[in-house]
């Protein structure tokens, strides 16, 4: 997953650099809309798989009942998701604030949103059968394919706006037909044998999941169509850059630590207890705010010059207001920690409340200060939601784990990334992109001295690294 964050990451400032800002602005909407579209179309269903396949894998009649319900179930919901997307979007487009000659790309991306769902659910047939590398070479293939048709397609075949569009749709179906190849090599798919029982259980079990994914989307991106209503597609081009950037930061650090986290703590609470947990719990926090504290004050630091190597000079006003985009996403970050908790309490329905909480506070702020703030308006909303998310989030899971934060380390990273913050600064060549890369390089060196003065276990670990590796070449 890191990898695919990273390819985005790479390919991202292809797309700046060929469309116009009001043309990000729409990819941006589309994308959005895709978002609510899949997550709707999957209702849950993509993590039922992995709950219940292993009660069904162990005999074949049982294997092909489970394969030919998750199908079935897949087809319907995402036939039904796309079509009534055609018919709300024909409904509608009259009384959205979009011109007229975009309408066509958001009519083709209804075919994605058809396959697109489809595959989530047979990459997690992959994953529940420990193909973990095959789904990220398929991931990585998938996001190339992807980026070299839309490009042939916008530039040099349709030249048109629509062109991109149909490239994302022909790479999903290029990859729908390489996974389905797998899905029925390996699985036997008989309509007889599709179980109402199973498709219960999996929509009992799915349904908190899905308002937790829904309640996330509307978190993170309800803004975007708030701009685009009261600013207009070229500020939604801007306003997109600037949360592109820092969530795709972000979500290198999110990823990586929830696909790591829970399940070892899941492991580590039925076999060691509570306690043993709750220390692994506190762990955790400690090296997330050892990584995000520099991070943040590095990214104020080096946001101007990051966002206009990347995205251009004409979306250099993204860096007043990317940094608490940034923010906003750090302190999401905590809920991985915090709601480890809920998981393992399975207590999901009120981790879904928590998180629901702050969308009224979300939408409401938005609607009040983008018309008077604009771009700074719609972060502070979503910096402010998500803290009153986050608070209620660590002061509910005392109930369950005591997961506490070492004041002293907190204190000590928060001046390390102040000092840093301050050197950094002072580094200017004239030179935009030297810039970057000398601030990036002295920040990283500062920091990490810092943390090996103080964390004896770190130094400990890269220690026993490196007499590791020099035992093996003697």
């Amino acid at each position: 997953m890191t990898a695919v964050q990273l390819f985005s990451f790479i390919t991202f400032p292809i797309f700046t650099r060929v469309l116009t800002r009001e043309q990000y602005g729409i990819l941006g909407l589309i994308t959005t809309i895709m978002f609510f579209g899949i997550a709707i179309a999957k209702a849950g269903l993509s993590d039922g798989i992995i709950r219940f396949y292993q009660e069904y894998s162990k005999d074949p009649e049982k294997k092909s009942e489970f394969a030919s319900t998750v199908l079935s179930r897949g087809l319907v919901l995402s036939g039904f998701t796309s079509l009534a997307y055609v018919l709300l979007f024909l409904i509608f487009k009259n009384h959205l604030e979009i011109s007229k000659g975009y309408a066509a790309c958001f009519l083709i991306m209804a075919s994605y949103l058809f396959i697109n769902p489809l595959n989530i659910i047979v990459s997690r047939f992959l994953r529940v059968n420990d193909r973990t590398i095959l789904i990220n070479v398929l991931d990585i293939v998938g996001r190339s394919l992807g980026v070299g048709l839309s490009l042939i397609f916008l530039i040099w075949l349709f030249r048109g706006f629509y062109g991109y569009f149909i490239g994302m749709v022909t790479a999903e179906i290029i990859m729908a037909v390489i996974l389905f190849s797998w899905f029925f090599k390996n699985y036997r798919v008989t309509p007889s044998l599709i179980s109402g029982e199973l498709h219960l259980k999996m929509i009992k079990f799915g349904f908190p999941l899905f308002l937790s994914e829904l309640a996330f989307l509307l978190e993170n991106y309800s803004d975007r169509f708030l701009v685009v209503a009261f600013l207009g597609e070229e500020a939604l081009g801007t306003y997109t850059v600037g949360e592109s950037i820092a969530m795709y930061i972000a979500n290198i650090v999110i990823f990586s630590l929830s696909y790591a986290m829970v399940p070892i703590s899941v492991q580590i609470y039925g076999e060691e207890g509570k306690e043993k947990t709750e220390i692994f719990m506190q762990k955790c926090l400690k090296y997330l705010l050892i990584a995000i504290l520099p991070m943040w004050f590095g990214y104020v630091a080096v946001s101007k010059e990051l966002i206009i190597v990347l995205a251009s000079e004409k979306y250099a006003v993204a860096a007043t207001f990317s940094p608490l985009i940034l923010l906003a996403s750090f302190v999401g970050t905590l809920n991985v920690v915090f709601g480890a908790s809920f998981y393992l309490k399975k207590k999901t329905m009120l981790m879904f409340l928590i998180e629901f909480s702050s969308i009224p506070i979300n939408i409401g702020m938005n609607l009040i200060l983008i018309k008077r703030l604009e771009f700074i308006g719609a972060s502070i909303s979503g910096l402010v939601s998500i803290i009153v998310s986050t608070t209620l989030m660590i002061v509910v899971s005392r109930r369950y784990f005591r997961i506490g934060i070492e004041l002293g380390s907190l204190l000590y990273y928060i001046g390390v990334s102040c000092i840093m913050f301050l050197v950094v600064t002072q580094i200017n060549t004239g030179v935009i992109w030297m810039n970057l890369i000398l601030k990036v390089m002295a920040g990283m060196v500062l920091v990490a001295l810092a943390v090996l003065f103080k964390e004896n276990e770190i130094r400990e670990n890269i220690k026993r690294i490196i007499d590791g590796g020099l035992g093996k070449e003697y």
